[in-house]
């Protein structure tokens, strides 16, 4: 498998503050606390060779064309904090070029976030965790997903996401989907982060009842 949180589009990034609302930062951070409990986003040196790992992000309440997006290896953070979160105005897939600005660069999936806000002016939220149990069981669990050759961070991945974000029907959020090609990566697109995060743990329960349940062999 590949390097997790490399940086592969080309970024065009003017390093400056941004504005947040208090209120985003704190649905941000309690979204995210959540997720680092459950251990599908955040740092660990056991996992991906120590490297941060997870991401999220929320429509830009005042600029819809753009999002709010944690920042590059951010995962070891307890909180998010301005500083911390980058501003995306823009991506092109076909040249693989994102444009951002703030504090701290993009995490390396902006441009998965930012195909789903395409997809659908219904998406105001999107996560990306890293759940071993979801992901090895997508099939079973009847998700969506991209295929194994396609790896993360890149047009081809971008393009693939974007077709299952047209399939899904508006009724549908959130959307869950497996990257295959991009161990443990399972991505939630939402109305909003609570319906995103139940729809996640809820899958992550599912999972663990897969596992859980006893093999039988029969003569």
């Amino acid at each position: 498998m590949e390097q997790e949180g490399v940086v592969k589009y080309q970024l065009s990034f003017h390093r400056s503050g941004i504005k947040i609302a208090p209120e985003d930062l704190e649905r941000l951070n309690e979204a995210r606390a959540r997720l680092i409990i459950e251990k599908l986003l955040g740092q660990d040196y056991l996992r991906y060779g120590g490297l941060g790992f997870g991401n999220i992000s929320i429509r830009d309440p005042k600029l819809r064309s753009s999002f709010l997006i944690s920042g590059t290896q951010t995962g070891l953070l307890p909180h998010l904090h301005a500083g911390a979160i980058s501003c995306v105005t823009g991506f092109d897939i076909q040249h693989n070029q994102l444009v951002a600005h703030g504090k701290c660069e993009p995490s390396s999936e902006a441009m998965t976030h930012g195909v789903l806000y395409r997809s659908a002016a219904s998406v105001d939220a999107v996560v990306h965790v890293h759940s071993p149990d979801i992901w090895y069981h997508c099939d079973a669990l009847g998700l969506p997903s991209t295929r194994a050759s396609i790896p993360y961070g890149t047009p081809t991945m971008a393009h693939a996401v974007e077709a299952i974000g047209y399939k899904a029907a508006l009724d549908d959020l959130p959307l869950v989907f497996a990257m295959k090609g991009h161990q443990d990566g399972i991505v939630a697109a939402g109305r909003d982060l609570p319906s995103c995060l139940d729809a996640l743990l809820n899958l992550k329960r599912q999972a663990q009842l897969i596992v859980q349940r006893p093999h039988v062999d029969f003569p």
